[in-house]
């Protein structure tokens, strides 16, 4: 029975890491799915009223590509801090005379998100999905005054960040370690602490 129980707690050791690994590799994979689909629906979006709003703290993008039938819920993943529930009502989108806006709404601050900026010439890990430097060389960045939208990814470990900057960026673009900003690519993240970081992922600028 001892020598059961030996070989039992020895094949639970060898197991249940790469059981986690495996979920864990899961979750990115399909977050980087996640993304690739809200690009497709934001294209289309663009392509359909020929121009991207600019969100503000209560109103995101995602919302509104609900209102218009282009995807079926919010923009969610499997990585980061949890959505809130019941989820945090943002702005009411509406198109008046051709231009969309977005009225009343709570704060979607620490939510992850769909958000469209006009870019700035700010350090991509701090612009807060402002700015990027797509090739990764200092001071290439977008062109000031355009229409950025970034997936926002609130509470992720420096570990899933780095990883997340891999299977988009690939290794050029990707810190050398998980406790580095990233302001390379299309991935950007300020430095991870204990609490993780806030991932912001480049879809399209217009």
């Amino acid at each position: 029975m001892i020598g059961v129980l030996a070989i039992i707690a020895v094949l639970a050791v060898i197991i249940v890491p790469k059981v986690f690994s495996t979920i864990a590799s899961a979750r990115l994979t399909s977050a980087v799915s996640s993304v690739g689909a809200m690009k497709s629906s934001v294209v289309e979006f663009a392509g359909k009223y020929g121009t991207l709003p600019v969100t503000a703290n209560t109103s995101r993008l995602d919302d509104l590509l609900v209102a218009d039938g282009l995807i079926d819920g919010r923009f969610a993943v499997k990585i980061g801090t949890p959505q809130t529930i019941p989820a945090i009502a943002g702005g009411t989108w509406k198109r008046t005379n051709g231009v969309w806006a977005a009225t009343g709404g709570t704060a979607q601050t620490n939510q992850t998100k769909l958000i469209c900026l006009a870019s700035t010439t700010g350090v991509p890990s701090a612009a807060n999905g402002a700015n990027y430097r797509l090739d990764g060389i200092a001071g290439n960045n977008l062109p000031v005054g355009a229409r950025v939208v970034s997936a926002v990814i609130f509470g992720v470990t420096g570990t899933e960040a780095k990883e997340l900057s891999f299977r988009i960026d690939g290794d050029a673009c990707t810190e050398a370690d998980t406790s580095t900003a990233d302001d390379r690519g299309k991935v950007v993240y300020a430095k991870p602490t204990a609490a993780g970081t806030t991932v912001y992922i480049y879809i399209v600028h217009q």
